[in-house]
């Protein structure tokens, strides 16, 4: 799997499973710019992931710096070959009676808003390389999950985003993959206690093996899917969750 001279965006890159795709495949031979709304953290990825990789601060909540910064991002590398929309965040475990319409707005407008607004402003370099995109959603999206009603949505409508471009897009030569991942150790993943009220029988739909991932091994699919060696690999979602649901 040869990702030299590979030009990709990677959205969420200061933390979680956004470094740690920005690290891998810069260690793969990609030119990387990472995109995420820290500017502290992201400068520490970019010094992990080393020679071909650089840092670009935009707030996936400001509509209208979204395609201002991955124009940028491909002013910068000469192009796009690939995106990895890895951006996210959560509102915890809360139960749905006491999910503020603040929170709601928060989580869709950043998983689902945000990666619709990177991918409608990347596809005109993407087309020209017949690049690919890679979207994330998550086993939330999937399966059903407690307490995550607007995470959980946020995530569904990204696989039918990802879908219907993959489909509007497939003429044009650009591959279009949704990677879902269970439980991973990450930032937002420390985010979560039981709120007052919760059922803790319930928890056993989401860790039923009673481990976390970790996020290099969701980098490595990442990785697979914006390669020449996915080429035959468009519309699908690749779950990485350790047969949660097997």
């Amino acid at each position: 799997m040869d990702l030299d001279a590979k030009r990709v965006l990677v959205t969420g890159a200061g933390s979680g499973i956004g470094r740690a795709t920005t690290i891998h495949l810069a260690e793969l031979g990609a030119r990387v710019v990472g995109l995420d709304r820290d500017a502290d953290t992201l400068a520490e990825t970019v010094a992990a992931a080393g020679y071909g990789a650089e840092a670009l601060v935009c707030d996936l909540l400001d509509r209208a710096a979204v395609p201002v910064a991955v124009h940028e991002a491909a002013a910068r590398l000469g192009g796009l070959d690939g995106v990895c929309n890895i951006a996210g965040v959560s509102h915890g475990f809360t139960l749905d009676e006491d999910l503020t319409l603040e929170d709601w707005d928060r989580v869709i407008g950043i998983n689902l808003t945000g990666t619709w607004l990177v991918c409608q402003a990347a596809l005109g370099h993407l087309k020209a390389s017949r690049g690919a995109i890679v979207n994330t959603s998550s086993t939330a999206a999937t399966d059903g999950t407690p307490y995550q009603s607007a995470y959980a949505a946020s995530k569904g409508g990204v696989i039918a985003l990802s879908r219907t471009l993959a489909v509007d897009q497939a003429a044009a030569g650009l591959r279009v993959n949704v990677i879902a991942p269970g439980p991973i150790d990450t930032p937002i993943a420390q985010q979560y206690s039981l709120p007052e009220g919760a059922d803790p029988a319930l928890l056993g739909l989401i860790l039923p093996f009673g481990n976390l991932g970790r996020a290099e091994e969701v980098a490595a699919v990442y990785a697979f899917l914006v390669s020449d060696a996915a080429s035959h690999v468009n519309g699908q979602i690749i779950k990485v969750d350790g047969g949660k649901r097997a």
